[in-house]
């Protein structure tokens, strides 16, 4: 049975306000490091996830690929990323952390953590999960939307 376009409304109305809080908060948050941006932590993670070319990264975190490859040649000039060739073609290079990298996600993972737990503080353990659930399918279903919008479709 299809959800509501009454709850469907309600529920884009509060995820804009969890959107627009979190951007808030992490105005404020702690860096940890002092050269790198907070919106460069998706990036991070996505390399960690796998290495990958430029074009692959910026399609892993829907940023563009200028965007992306000054982030990456940033990152690479602090000694948090480095490229080596790709094995399946030489001519193009793939990203790839280096231990300093490893290190610093591991301080933004735990740091994360620990923010999120204090603000979570109130809720039990199944609330947390459950959350944790639901986001995930949410996270499911606006990457089929996204791809469904930017698939081309096939002519016959």
């Amino acid at each position: 049975m299809p959800v509501d376009p009454e709850l469907s409304a309600d529920l884009a109305v509060d995820l804009s306000r969890v959107v627009k809080l979190l951007r808030a908060l992490s105005a404020t948050s702690p860096r940890f490091h002092e050269q790198i941006e907070v919106s460069t932590y998706p990036l991070l993670f996505a390399v960690r996830e796998a290495a990958a070319r430029v074009t692959t990264l910026a399609e892993r975190v829907h940023t563009d690929v200028s965007v992306v490859s000054r982030q990456v040649r940033h990152l690479e000039s602090l000694g948090l990323a480095a490229k080596a060739p790709d094995p399946d073609d030489g001519r193009a290079s793939l990203v790839t952390l280096t231990p300093d990298g490893e290190e610093l996600l591991d301080r933004v993972t735990e740091g994360h953590g620990r923010w999120l737990a204090g603000i979570l503080a109130d809720w039990s353990p199944e609330q947390a999960r459950s959350l944790h659930h639901h986001l995930t399918h949410l996270a499911d279903s606006l990457r089929t939307e996204l791809d469904a919008r930017t698939t081309p479709e096939e002519t016959p």
